[in-house]
């Protein structure tokens, strides 16, 4: 490799999304060799030891130059191969269930970053010896699984019920996934009868506890004599892992009194929090929620408020305002004309005004408002996008990177946070919403990503696949985090102009509506004398900023990384600056 590190392209996916696909690294010679050694040998495991010379090719996979590059990018430098390969591309029997996920966490598997440096202390490496369509059945994942704070449903586990989470990555024979341990993964049925040949290594950090060996010293410990003596909870403190007979490894139970050798070894983990079945929240919205980054909820208007929402825009359409601003930001594929919106929706004469009004306070938005950040929200911005064919899409803004604590997700103690400033979307779709269509478009993940947003993706010149599009009804309601998930607008490309009323809700904590933020509407006469720099921090919640350098304080009034939350900021300092 010419170059020292990933690309920020490789690396902003894998932290997204949990999985990386290397396309082309084998050539056809060399997929032939595997599967000529396949095909004599006749077994899916214990390639490693096989004769020479069918064993070389898969020694060879095992420390391929490109995968050892990019393990020691992803693990850090002295990984080891955890376990022997095997192929993993037949399914016999029912769906497997899938395993993995983060919670809860196993800090041997875990994905850790901090300070631009990352631990990912498990990665898979599947192989591809053969071509796998989307579909098709084989190797499967879900997204972003790998930094999830909640458990999974089982009925993601199972496939019963998988919310559209579920991707069968399309391989091409030569190719290489590398995905993280902690992403749910497993093998589904497709639509193919043909069996594809994936072949995984796992590969592990270099102080990582996860599989035994298979030499003939790990199948016990011997251990001296003087052991004999201790009581068998004693022991269990002592055991060493790497051996069969401690894995899993013997586990203790106790009461704070007496401790006892318990007869299976149990690996759970003592937590002070349980499910709140008294919680009135429905776990799968929260898992999804916690994973993408939003979540639709399906047929919520009711169809006398529908029918009488677009009869209201029809009748005012007097209203809409088209505006100029760039939203594409240069975007080739967003590009198009400005965006036309409409306010003053829920001041319109009755009965018009009365379907915008039970969107305010809607019961199925204040529930879900209240567990996706706390109590003590409000309405921050209510408007309608009636964008018609050739409307230009809203390039991708967002992301968590920078983090702006006002504009955050956290999840602590079982509570998700996302109610900044403003922090929660709501979006009521008043029309259909196809896959050509355009419209509504984010980053699933995004809001927990440790790297910065890539041009391509913010464009969607070029997505890498990562951005979504969710189809919806009229009657649907997108819910999405405003400022800490990657989200936007395609341009829309159908003859029925979008319809969609975007709501904004912010928390009690942060500026959301830019209320009391000039100095004189906060303070009033305690104003009297003040200089510019005294002024400043003075106001309300709001982003201008002071600089202090040489005994001189300039304040600085900086529009350019998304504005200033009021119109009523100067656009430029009134002073030079001050003498401090």
């Amino acid at each position: 490799m010419d170059r020292q590190e990933m690309s920020h392209e490789e690396n902003y996916r894998f932290d997204v999304s949990g999985y990386l696909i290397l396309r082309g690294v084998l050539t056809p010679a060399e997929v032939e060799a595997c599967n000529r050694a396949l095909e004599h040998n006749g077994r899916v495991n214990g390639m490693l030891g096989w004769p020479a010379p069918h064993r070389e090719p898969f020694r060879d996979l095992m420390v391929h130059p490109l995968l050892v590059w990019y393990l020691n990018q992803l693990i850090g430098y002295g990984f080891r191969l955890d376990r022997e390969p095997e192929l993993i591309g037949k399914v016999d029997g029912a769906d497997n269930v899938l395993v993995g996920g983060n919670e809860p966490m196993d800090a041997g598997r875990a994905y850790y970053i901090l300070n631009g440096r990352r631990h990912c202390q498990g990665i898979h490496a599947i192989w591809a010896l053969s071509d796998a369509g989307v579909g098709d059945g084989g190797f499967s994942l879900v997204p972003c699984s790998h930094k999830s704070n909640v458990e999974t449903p089982d009925d993601v586990l199972t496939g019963k019920d998988d919310l559209g989470l579920t991707v069968q990555p399309a391989l091409a024979a030569g190719d290489v996934l590398l995905c993280a341990a902690t992403l749910l993964q497993g093998v589904r049925h497709g639509t193919s009868e043909y069996a594809q040949r994936l072949l995984e290594y796992r590969y592990a950090g270099h102080a990582a506890v996860q599989s035994t060996g298979t030499g003939p010293k790990t199948q016990r410990e011997d251990q001296p004599e003087w052991m004999e003596q201790l009581t068998p909870e004693q022991r269990v403190m002592l055991h060493k892992p790497g051996y069969r007979d401690t894995d899993p490894p013997p586990t203790l139970s106790s009461d704070g009194e007496t401790c006892r050798v318990d007869p299976e070894p149990d690996l759970s983990h003592p937590s002070i929090y349980i499910r709140n079945p008294d919680s009135n929240i429905d776990e799968k919205e929260f898992y999804f929620w916690d994973l993408c980054g939003h979540l639709v909820l399906r047929n919520v208007m009711t169809a006398e408020d529908l029918a009488l929402a677009n009869e209201a825009i029809d009748r005012f359409t007097d209203r809409i305002v088209v505006e100029s601003v760039d939203l594409a930001k240069g975007s080739k594929s967003l590009a198009g004309t400005g965006r036309p919106t409409m306010t003053g929706l829920l001041e319109m004469p009755r009965p018009y005004c009365e379907p915008f009004r039970k969107m305010l306070a809607h019961p199925a938005v204040v529930h879900r408002l209240t567990w996706m950040g706390g109590k003590g929200f409000r309405c921050t911005g209510f408007e309608a996008i009636c964008t018609p064919r050739g409307g230009a899409g809203h390039f991708l803004h967002g992301g968590n990177e920078p983090l702006s604590p006002s504009r955050n997700y956290t999840f602590q103690n079982g509570r998700s946070y996302a109610l900044g400033g403003p922090s929660v979307g709501v979006a009521w779709q008043l029309r259909d919403v196809t896959e050509d269509d355009g419209g509504f478009a984010c980053v699933p993940g995004s809001h927990k990503a440790q790297y910065r947003i890539p041009k391509g993706v913010w464009t969607c010149d070029d997505d890498m696949g990562l951005v979504l599009h969710p189809l919806s009804k009229a009657g649907d309601v997108i819910f999405f985090m405003d400022g800490p998930q990657a989200h936007g607008a395609l341009a829309w490309n159908s003859d029925i102009p979008r319809r969609v009323i975007l709501t904004r809700y912010s928390s009690r904590h942060f500026n959301g509506g830019a209320a009391m933020a000039t100095p004189e509407e906060r303070w009033g006469d305690l104003l009297e004398g003040m200089d510019e720099a005294q002024l400043a921090v003075m106001r309300g919640p709001d982003r201008d900023e002071m600089v202090s350098a040489n005994g001189s304080i300039d304040v600085i009034y900086d529009r350019s990384q998304g504005g200033l939350y009021t119109k009523a900021t100067p656009k430029v300092a009134p002073g030079s600056g001050v003498r401090g």
